[in-house]
């Protein structure tokens, strides 16, 4: 399996895997990360403190990777674009698995020709605290469907999910995808605004109105979501990663371009002339405060 990006998700994602002795190669960025994970391997730390040591190997160059392997895509949306020539590369028969906040990259993935591709949801809450280790903060489940098949050949990761890491193989990727969306925009802005982890959505009775005003916001504006996501589901994500900082919170502390677009952009695009006007606030809040940053990654 070869895992293409080692942010905090794809380092979850690596040190469960190869903790069931499957092999891991990831394409980091950087040399020093790649360098680090095959000296080091990676460090997942449980939320009791237990740390468990798995090795993997990292390369920069996409030509070290195996090609007869699973591909999981982890990068975030705005830097998809860095690597597509990489992808294009790729045989067909490579499977890919993408997983990325929000709804862009449905439409990016669209120009691959890979005959098997996937979407992922990821709802566990993690930190990376540096290039080799991360923090599991909370237990959540991952979603996988195809996204488009040309192929009789099937994937079904279900059988490398643990105890702690729960896969469900469904059907309807739009559907998770939309959902997922709906989760981090509920969540997402209002921690990276209010400098606030998501456990205090909960415990903040004025953030916990704004997330609630906001669902229902979008639950007039995207009626779909009734059937696969309700209030409740957000409240016991945000329970799940009680002591979690948002990706989008992180990346304001480390200075980072935000997932805004994808996944607040995406979705007010999506709802063209609906009325959504605390989303667009928070999104024009967001922005405004990534102008405010004098560096990205």
């Amino acid at each position: 399996m070869v895992i293409v990006g080692a942010g905090a998700i794809g380092l979850l994602i690596g040190s469960y895997f190869s903790e069931q002795k499957h092999q891991i190669t990831y394409i980091t960025r950087t040399i020093e990360q790649a360098d680090q994970l095959t000296k080091r391997g990676i460090t997942l730390v449980h939320a009791n403190g237990e740390k468990v040591h798995t090795h993997v190997e990292a390369f920069v160059d996409y030509g070290q990777a195996p090609i007869d392997a699973l591909w999981i895509v982890a990068v975030k949306y705005h830097h998809l674009q860095d690597i597509e020539e990489k992808l294009q590369s790729l045989p067909l028969a490579t499977p890919l698995l993408f997983i990325q906040n929000g709804l862009a990259h449905l439409q990016w993935i669209t120009q691959l020709k890979q005959q098997q591709i996937y979407i992922a949801t990821v709802e566990h809450g993690a930190f990376k605290v540096d290039a080799t280790t991360v923090i599991h903060k909370g237990i959540g489940l991952t979603k996988i469907a195809p996204f488009e098949t040309t192929t009789n050949a099937s994937l079904n990761l279900s059988i490398f999910q643990s105890p702690l890491f729960q896969i469900e193989m469904v059907e309807d990727a739009y559907a998770i995808v939309l959902r997922k969306a709906i989760l981090n925009a509920c969540i997402n802005p209002i921690t990276a605004i209010l400098l606030i982890e998501n456990g205090e959505l909960l415990t903040n009775k004025h953030a916990f109105q704004l997330m609630k005003s906001l669902f229902v916001e979008l639950q007039l504006s995207f009626p779909e979501i009734n059937q696969i996501l309700s209030f409740e589901d957000v409240k016991a994500l945000c329970e799940k990663t009680v002591a979690n900082k948002s990706s989008m919170l992180q990346d304001r502390l480390n200075n980072r371009q935000s997932e805004i677009e994808p996944i607040v952009g995406a979705l007010l695009n999506l709802a063209g002339e609906k009325e959504l006007p605390i989303l667009r606030t928070l999104y024009q809040l967001v922005l405004a405060i990534d102008e405010k940053g004098e560096s990205h990654e």
